[in-house]
């Protein structure tokens, strides 16, 4: 071989090398060790903190008349940030946990008066709000607009398609059954976590309530309509998690 040759063999090996390098530095910590980082006292007290939170707006909501409770899934899992494209910058974390809890509630008599109830609950500021706290009916975001969406059927005095509710705030979010309108909105079948696969991954568990729950079809046939709560811990708004692992910590 030549010399050239050899330079040029020796320099794909080098950028090989190199790359290699690079992945294992972009890659972090070790699944044991980042494991040992998701159970460490640190993380199972903002577990027990974060958890805790989303029980008790659970609670709070099937507190609610005329809200039934049928199913709960929770899942809770910390895992390695998604590095996105190949060229995308490398994330500041090497860990991020999160939970996410859904809940479906069967709906007993009529949603504008369950709605107005989950208004009184104050359970987060759904929409926007005046300067005097109070809902502006104008914002889809707002339970008034809800209830007077239900009231006119979907529809403005003038015959026009009004847009659909949406009650969502930075970290939860409340979607129902909306047979009749011209907007339909049916809330889909629940997607049951898999108790098999907790454990899988850096750190991961979860569990459905009740462990035989009633399907979401067979509650929209015993109630009506299905209302879905969701509750996660991270912000939407900032990406703050219940607990990340910093890079180079």
């Amino acid at each position: 071989m030549s010399w050239k040759r050899c330079k040029e063999a020796a320099g794909v090996l080098l950028a090989l090398l190199l790359i290699a390098i690079s992945e294992a530095s972009a890659r972090g910590p070790s699944d044991r060790k980042l494991r040992k980082r998701a159970t460490s006292p640190e993380a199972e007290s903002r577990r027990t903190v974060a958890q805790e939170r989303i029980h008790d707006l659970t609670a709070r909501l099937s507190a609610v008349e005329g809200l039934e409770h049928v199913l709960t899934t929770f899942t809770d899992s910390c895992n390695r940030p998604d590095r996105g494209s190949s060229f995308g910058a490398r994330p500041t974390d090497v860990l991020r946990c999160e939970m996410r809890s859904v809940s479906y509630f069967g709906v007993q008599g009529d949603i504008t008066d369950v709605l107005a109830r989950i208004r009184e609950a104050d359970i987060a500021a759904w929409g926007r709000r005046d300067r005097q706290g109070q809902d502006r009916p104008d914002s889809s975001g707002t339970i008034t607009y809800a209830i007077d969406y239900h009231r006119n059927r979907g529809r403005y005095p003038d015959g026009r398609t009004m847009p659909a509710p949406v009650l969502k705030t930075t970290s939860l979010e409340i979607d129902w059954d909306r047979l009749d309108f011209p907007l339909v909105n049916r809330i889909k079948e629940a997607t049951l976590p898999d108790p098999e696969a907790a454990g899988g991954g850096i750190y991961r568990r979860c569990s459905t309530v009740p462990q035989a729950p009633m399907s979401v079809t067979e509650a929209r046939a015993h109630y009506g309509t299905v209302l879905r709560f969701v509750a996660i811990s991270t912000n939407t708004s900032t990406r703050e998690y219940y607990h990340a692992v910093p890079r180079g910590s």
